[in-house]
């Protein structure tokens, strides 16, 4: 069939697409799978897209110059007021840490790679909360990477054999979805972000252009096509593996809507009618908007959002989209705003130079916000070397050896301060000791014991501190077996490993046990994430302490000190009974904070417990013969 010019189903189709997106982030019940609009989003990308080139490629008027022009006045100038009103947001509300998160993703974003930092370590479904305003740009950033590679290789194909160009893009479908389907269950976060993986749904939409032409309207198929896009966002959720094969559902009703719909049938005149259209036409707006606008007020609120500020952020996020739309987006396209190329780089050129600088400089902590103060004021500052899991100084000899996991690293300053420069071995999340580990599917976690006795060894300490959350599930480390927390059975197996690390270790070297330290998170879940992250919130009070009895680990620091007390070579530090004074666990004393998060202790607060260690119990006793 020949194509009109425009084609309102596409944008009523935009409106399908962005509808459900706006629900999941707005977190409505029903919609846990409406992240996969932005999968119908790609297809009509590529169709679009392969549609416009291979049309001025065959009138002889094609130029990347020009196509590339096109895309900016598309793109960025409305990118750029949702960036620089996210920084000043991110400003105003976040913590210091949370700031240099949305730094890094405001830079990313800036410099058309927002996806590549949060395949690093942005989970989608549970982001850090400094990426969440400008997550969703991570789709902007693999459409801006298609559109820089996609037209070189029509170009290419074009010149040299264009017969070739629609068993090219065939190839690159196909197998993009292999790649995706191996790799979503192996590497997700790669899988979900990168353009390798997504490329198979823009190459579909790239297909149906290359396809329509020999296709004629078809009202059943294009209403299959609806019925699988709808079932996609109905059996699609956060657990499904993205992008594999279940999203053949959206992908592939989105391409028969695209092949079969036109006003002659019954699921052209639905997606033409005039609402879904006028979504369709601020969708771009609507995308760029709503999730920053949900991603700061959830921020600012302990649990879910009450009914009416989710209808308003809606309705502020459709208003802001429809001045986008009128202010921005249309006149920039239709030049009646930055006429020139010149005029057009020259204000795209110095936006993205501005975020980009501001991003690079607040990840460097040269731009804070305005919580920083208070988080110096209050010696709340995360600790420099916290994510530093491995110190080991030069040397023939060390004073101790660190050992745990984050939990150790918190008191690494304190100890370096009281017995001289020592060693940290720290592992996040890990317990582990010979024969037992607390998380089986981690070959570092299982090593990490081994690790400590090849140092031990080779540079011979007095004493091994180990400190960390003990309140863990124990597994074999041979077989993976559970064998229950630390409290089940009186610790018996984690005792048993520790008088095997204790025959591993030089006969000189003391033992210190050090107990849980009771967390920030005991007090609530306005704590979670600290006293600093919970000023934030607009509906919940921040406790300076709260009960000792609601402090985690208790029974497993019992165990722990009677295990001590019936071995010589073992010593037992209570970290709760400084933190914990009379009946109650302090998180804020004469304005200072004794939790960076809600979790890990400040300098100061790990000065106490380490300052509470007898001297006299580190006495070594001498050898058994």
């Amino acid at each position: 069939m020949t194509e009109p010019a425009y084609r309102p189903e596409i944008d009523g189709l935009r409106a399908v697409a962005i509808i459900p997106v706006v629900l999941f982030h707005a977190k409505v019940p029903g919609f846990g799978g409406g992240f996969a609009g932005v999968d119908v989003f790609f297809v009509i990308s590529g169709y679009l897209i392969t549609r416009i080139i291979m049309g001025e490629l065959a009138e002889g008027r094609f130029t990347l110059a020009g196509f590339f022009e096109r895309r900016a006045r598309r793109i960025l100038p409305p990118v750029f007021p949702v960036l620089f009103a996210t920084t000043i947001a991110a400003w105003a509300i976040f913590t210091a840490d949370d700031f240099r998160q949305f730094a890094q993703s405001l830079a990313a974003t800036a410099l058309f790679g927002a996806n590549f930092l949060f395949a690093r370590s942005a989970d989608y479904f549970t982001t850090q909360e400094g990426f969440t305003p400008l997550i969703h740009m991570w789709s902007l950033a693999v459409e801006e990477q298609f559109y820089l590679l996609f037209p070189l290789l029509l170009l290419t194909l074009w010149k040299f054999n264009r017969r070739l160009i629609g068993p090219a893009i065939l190839v690159i479908a196909v197998g993009g979805l292999a790649l995706a389907i191996l790799a979503a269950p192996r590497h997700p976060l790669l899988a979900f972000y990168l353009l390798p993986t997504r490329m198979w749904e823009l190459a579909a939409g790239a297909l149906c252009a290359l396809a329509i032409r020999h296709v004629r309207p078809h009202g059943a198929l294009a209403l299959a096509g609806l019925a699988l896009i709808t079932a996609g966002f109905a059996l699609i959720g956060e657990a499904t593996s993205v992008p594999g094969a279940m999203m053949l559902l959206p992908v592939g009703g989105t391409a028969l809507v695209i092949l079969f719909a036109s006003p002659q049938n019954s699921a052209g005149r639905l997606l033409a009618l005039r609402p879904l259209v006028g979504i369709g036409l601020v969708s771009f707006g609507l995308y760029l908007w709503h999730q920053p606008l949900f991603a700061f007020a959830q921020y600012q609120w302990v649990g879910a959002l009450p009914g009416w500020v989710t209808a308003a952020l809606i309705a502020a996020s459709a208003a802001l989209a429809v001045l986008s739309w009128a202010l921005l987006e249309k006149p920039v396209r239709q030049r009646r705003t930055l006429r020139s190329r010149a005029a057009l780089a020259a204000v795209c050129l110095s936006a993205t130079l501005i975020a980009a600088a501001v991003g690079v400089a607040g990840n460097f902590r040269k731009i804070e916000p305005r919580s920083a103060a208070v988080m110096r004021q209050m010696d709340g500052a995360r600790p420099a070397h916290f994510n530093q899991p491995l110190a080991i100084p030069d040397g023939a000899s060390l004073p101790f050896i660190l050992y745990g996991d984050s939990h150790a690293g918190q008191y690494y300053p304190a100890f370096v301060e009281r017995l001289g420069n020592g060693a940290l071995l720290s592992e996040n999340g890990c317990l582990s000791a010979p024969g037992v580990n607390g998380w089986p599917d981690q070959p570092a976690c299982a090593r990490h014991v081994d690790r400590l006795v090849e140092l031990a060894t080779e540079r011979q300490p007095p004493l091994v501190i180990w400190a960390q959350r003990w309140e863990r599930e124990l597994f074999d480390s041979a077989t993976g077996q559970s064998l229950g927390a630390l409290a089940d059975r009186d610790g018996a197996e984690l005792f048993a490993a520790i008088d095997r690390l204790l025959s591993r270790l030089p006969p000189q070297t003391r033992l210190v046990l050090v107990g849980n330290s009771p967390t920030a998170w005991a007090a609530g879940d306005a704590m979670y994430g600290g006293w600093l992250r919970c000023r934030a919130y607009l509906n919940a009070h921040c406790p300076d302490a709260y009960p000792a009895a609601m402090a985690e680990g208790r029974a497993e620091s019992r165990l722990l000190a009677a295990y001590a007390a019936r071995n010589p070579r073992v010593v037992y530090l209570d970290a709760a009974a400084p933190l914990c004074p009379d009946g109650r666990c302090i998180i804020r004393e004469d304005e200072t904070l004794l939790y960076w998060d809600g979790s890990h202790l400040t300098v100061a607060a790990a000065r106490r417990v380490v300052n509470s260690l007898d001297a006299r119990a580190l006495a070594i006793p001498v050898p058994l013969p």
